[in-house]
């Protein structure tokens, strides 16, 4: 059975998953690591930030850049 070849467009949305799912991992880490340490108002900062980064915001824009394609580019 073959594999079928990913688009630019399947490609860049994996990337941008995969960033995502490392920020996210990184922000729950972060989280942990501070309750741990008993540093409370540090964690509750993370994760007021990423409640306020999980809701969004209709004026704001989510932008990323892979450094390997603007690279590429040039």
């Amino acid at each position: 059975m073959s594999k079928k070849r990913k688009s630019k467009e399947e490609k860049e949305f994996e990337s941008v998953s995969i960033q995502s799912d490392n920020i996210l991992q990184y922000m729950q880490d972060r989280f942990h690591d501070l309750m741990q340490q008993d540093r409370m108002d540090d964690a509750i900062a993370i994760g007021d930030e990423f409640i306020e980064w999980m809701k969004g915001d209709e004026e704001e824009i989510f932008l990323y850049y892979n450094e390997h394609e603007l690279k590429e580019l040039l």
